[in-house]
C-alpha cells in the first residue's frame, strides 16, 4: 500500500512536463503503428500498470468504506499534470506512470493528523477495518487472476487439463517416409494395442531399453475404415536436445472446452493450484539452497547444478516474458498476467513492512496485546524502521541484481 509520492518534493516546470508527456503520448502511438507486434508487449505493460492502479484502488474504496480519510489518489508519481478536488480527496494524474498511491492519513503513529481528523485516521480504527483496508490491495490481485481465468477456460478451454490423443497431428522423418498421415490413429505398436499416448512413448522407447536408430517399429494404424500396418524405422532425433531415436509422430492435443458455470466454478480452484505453485516456488528461492543457487548463478556458474531459472524477474526480464507470450499468443499472455497477479497479491502479504501483509501483522498484533493486556497497545513504528529499511535494501538487491541478470543471461523462454 504505497501512502505518498517518493517524487513529491522533484520540483519542475509543469508545463515542460506537461509537453514532454504529450510528446511521449504521441511517439508511442506512432510506433504502435509502425511496430504492431511491440505494440501488443506495451499494451502488456500497460496492463500491469492498470493492475497497479487497481491495486491502489482496493485500498482506496476499502478506506473509503471503512470511514478513513483519503487526502489524495493519483495515478502516477511526480509533477501534477492534472487534479481535481472532490470533497476531501484530491484525483489526479502525474507525470511518472511507474504505478500510483492513495494518502490515508494517520498509518502510523508518527504522522502527525490534525486533531479533528483523528477519528477518521487509520490508526484510530478498529482491527477489522485495518486488516479490510490493507487486505484489499492485494485481495484485487487474486480477483484479477480469478477474471483472467474465467477467460481462459471458458473461450480457451482447460489447458492444464489438456491431454494427448492417438490421433497423429503430423508426422516427419520414419514415419512420414513410411507413409503414416495426419488423421490416422494409432491402434497398435509391435502387436500390444494402445489405449494411450503413454503407451506409444513406451513402447517405441522401453524404459531400460532405449531404441537406436536404424530399428524397426511395427505399428498399425485406423485410417477410415481400414486398419492398416506399417514399418517404421526410427531416426536420429533432430531435437539437439534429444539424443534418442525417434519415430517421428505427433499426437493431436484435446484441450476440454467448459461451459460458463464449469468455468466460473473452476477458476478460483485453478488460481488457489497457481497460489500454491507459487509459495513453493518462493519458499525455493528463499530457502538456504534457493539463495546459494542465486549467488551461484550471479557469480555466472552455468552448471548442472545451477537452476538458472529459479529467481526473481526485474521489469527488462518481464518485458522479455510478455514479449514472448504475445508471440504465443493470447491465452499465454492472459497465463502471464495470472501469474503475475497471483505472485504480487501473495508478495504483498508478507508479514514484513513495507508490505500489506505488514500493516496486516501490526493491526493482529495491536489486537492481541490489547486483549491480553485490557488496555490499548499500539506499535511504535520507529522501532520498526531498521526492519523496514533491511527489508527495502533486500528489495533493492533484488531488483538490482535481477535486472543485471535479466541483461546478462536472459530466463528461457516458458512459452
Amino acid at each position: 500500500m504505497r501512502t505518498s509520492d517518493p517524487f513529491e518534493t522533484v520540483e519542475v516546470d509543469p508545463r515542460r512536463t506537461l509537453a514532454t508527456t504529450i510528446v511521449v503520448i504521441v511517439g508511442l502511438a506512432v510506433a504502435a503503428v509502425l511496430f504492431p507486434t511491440q505494440a501488443e508487449v506495451v499494451a502488456v505493460i500497460l496492463a500491469l500498470f492498470v493492475m497497479i492502479m487497481l491495486h491502489e484502488l482496493g485500498h482506496f474504496l476499502a478506506a473509503k468504506r471503512s470511514g478513513m480519510k483519503v487526502t489524495e489518489f493519483f495515478v502516477g508519481f511526480g509533477p501534477r499534470l492534472w487534479s481535481v478536488r472532490r470533497g476531501e480527496t484530491e484525483y489526479g494524474v502525474k507525470a511518472v506512470p511507474l504505478g500510483g498511491y492513495c494518502r490515508i492519513i494517520g498509518m502510523t503513529n508518527l504522522e502527525e493528523v490534525d486533531p479533528q481528523d483523528e477519528p477518521s485516521a487509520y490508526r484510530n480504527k478498529r482491527t477489522a477495518a485495518k486488516v479490510f483496508v490493507a487486505g484489499a490491495g492485494p485481495a484485487v490481485h487474486f480477483v484479477i487472476a480469478v477474471v483472467l481465468m474465467f477467460a481462459v477456460l471458458f473461450f480457451a478451454g482447460d489447458y492444464r487439463s489438456q491431454h494427448p490423443t492417438l490421433v497423429l497431428a503430423q508426422t516427419s522423418q520414419g514415419a512420414a517416409a513410411a507413409g503414416l498421415k495426419a488423421g490416422d490413429t494409432v491402434v497398435s505398436i509391435n502387436g500390444t494395442q494402445v489405449r494411450d499416448w503413454t503407451q506409444v512413448q513406451n513402447l517405441i522407447n522401453p524404459a531400460g531399453h532405449p531404441a537406436q536408430p536404424g530399428e524397426i517399429v511395427h505399428f498399425v494404424v485406423q485410417r477410415g475404415d481400414e486398419a492398416i500396418p506399417f514399418d517404421v524405422t526410427l531416426q536420429q532425433s533432430t531435437d539437439s536436445s534429444t539424443k534418442r531415436a525417434v519415430a517421428g509422430i505427433l499426437p493431436n492435443t484435446v484441450v476440454p472446452r467448459l461451459g460458463i458455470v464449469s468455468s466460473i466454478s473452476e477458476a478460483p480452484r485453478q488460481v488457489a493450484d497457481f497460489g500454491w505453485e507459487s509459495i513453493k516456488a518462493m519458499g525455493t528461492v528463499f530457502s538456504p539452497s534457493g539463495i546459494s543457487n542465486y549467488f551461484r548463478i550471479l557469480s555466472g556458474d552455468t552448471g548442472s547444478n545451477t537452476n538458472q531459472n529459479a529467481r526473481f524477474s526485474s521489469p527488462v526480464g518481464v518485458g522479455a516474458l510478455a514479449t514472448d507470450a504475445v508471440k504465443a499468443g493470447w491465452v499465454s499472455v492472459f497465463e502471464l498476467l495470472i501469474a503475475i497477479n497471483i505472485f504480487v497479491g501473495l508478495f504483498n502479504l508478507l508479514p514484513l513492512l513495507p508490505f500489506d501483509g505488514g500493516h496486516i501483522a501490526i493491526a493482529m498484533y495491536e489486537w492481541a496485546a490489547s486483549t491480553i493486556r485490557r488496555r490499548r497497545v499500539q506499535v511504535d513504528a520507529a522501532k520498526l524502521l531498521p526492519i523496514t529499511v533491511a527489508v527495502v535494501a533486500v528489495l533493492g538487491f533484488i531488483f538490482l541484481s535481477s535486472l543485471f541478470l535479466d541483461i546478462t543471461h536472459p530466463i528461457a523462454n516458458p512459452f
